[in-house]
């Protein structure tokens, strides 16, 4: 082996090792991402928003898809009815469903995918600007600028997922408010999500999405009135301990009533445990929505529009959510699992949100308003 072809080798292994660094949370090298150019002194050219930063692709988002769209987290897949396996945040290629509305009566009145995930700007993945809303719900960032950078550090650093943490924020000229939150993450190409393998969420989540969105649904004034941060009552941790499908709604284990798909923030889950909460454990943003999305309408984490999750998929055409109970003929709502007690006696044959939402958001189901993506 000659000499040159020796270095270019090495190089690229240099490369590659550092950028894999990178996402450990060091600094990767510049030439990974950014395309590096000399002036005629031999200075090199300084990356800046009137030469795109020297960006490899098009955006940022776009850059971060080069490696993470359908392989390292697979955040955006290529299908929206054979997605990635489910993790922890969820994936965005819902956006390109047609219909994901699963109410009864969503076949008549379709919302498209827009509706369950986070509008991410990514041009090679033909994503555009959230069409309906200017800025972020129930706060002020603005959706133009809403990308993959907008929540992680393309630089790097130590919080979990390389989340952004309190201060200035490039995308959008942005500013948190609020620290990262911490939380032990399964490997991006890990198996499916599962009772032993999951996201361990621990302390902060709800005023990391508090940055951008308020303390949505806190207040009612959303439409929709609900818990969004504190401690899990004694009375939800019973039912949530106990609940084991509507076939089973009592008779459940303790130890084993860990249920990825309604997680709750704990200071000692890990990412193989299955015990259900205990007294210090916590309701917050991710107990019932996906960071990404869904195929659920509002990333929601089940849906929340029907009322048997054996029919989820049914009236939309959409991906079915897996159902995480196998005891039931009818299997209720996952609202049941921490609100079993309250449940008993109503609520069988239809979605908790028709009663306990307000009409202006059941409304939504009356207009689209968002354009269908086509399938890349």
């Amino acid at each position: 082996m000659n000499i040159s072809l020796t270095l270019i080798l090495c190089a690229v292994l240099v490369s590659v090792a550092v950028a894999d660094e990178f996402h450990k949370g060091g600094v990767g090298t510049c030439s990974v991402c950014h395309v590096i150019h000399t002036l005629a002194d031999g200075n090199p050219v300084v990356p800046t928003a009137d030469n795109n930063y020297l960006l490899r692709e098009n955006t940022p988002s776009d850059l971060c898809l080069s490696c993470h769209a359908t392989s390292n987290g697979a955040v955006w897949s290529n299908n929206p009815l054979v997605p990635a396996p489910q993790r922890g945040a969820g994936n965005f290629i819902f956006e390109q469903a047609a219909n994901l509305n699963d109410a009864p009566d969503g076949a008549q009145h379709p919302l498209s995918g827009g509706h369950g995930v986070h509008n991410c700007v990514a041009p090679s993945q033909n994503s555009d600007v959230d069409p309906v809303h200017d800025v972020a719900p129930g706060g002020s960032y603005p959706s133009k600028y809403l990308g993959c950078t907008s929540c992680h550090d393309p630089h790097g650093n130590t919080n979990f997922r390389m989340l952004w943490g309190v201060g200035h924020i490039p995308a959008g000229d942005f500013t948190f408010m609020y620290s990262a939150p911490y939380a032990d993450g399964t490997p991006l190409d890990s198996a499916a999500e599962s009772r032993t393998l999951h996201t361990a969420y621990h302390s902060g989540w709800t005023n990391w999405c508090r940055n951008c969105h308020g303390l949505y649904h806190a207040d009612g004034s959303q439409g929709f009135e609900h818990p969004v941060d504190g401690p899990l009552t004694g009375h939800t941790r019973v039912s949530y301990e106990l609940y084991d499908g509507s076939g089973n709604p009592t008779g459940g284990i303790p130890q084993q009533s860990y249920l990825p798909e309604v997680p709750f923030e704990s200071r000692t889950v890990t990412i193989n445990s299955t015990n259900g909460p205990e007294m210090q454990s916590r309701i917050a943003c991710i107990t019932c929505h996906r960071a990404h999305g869904s195929s659920a309408v509002d990333l929601g984490r089940w849906d929340f529009r029907v009322a048997n999750l054996r029919l989820d998929g049914s009236p939309s055409g959409s991906y079915p959510i897996p159902n995480p109970y196998t005891s039931g003929t009818i299997e209720r709502s996952l609202c049941v699992k921490c609100h079993e007690q309250d449940t008993r006696t109503h609520g069988f044959t239809q979605a908790c949100i028709e009663c306990h939402r307000e009409e202006t958001l059941v409304r939504e189901k009356l207009d689209p308003a968002r354009p269908v993506r086509s399938i890349k």
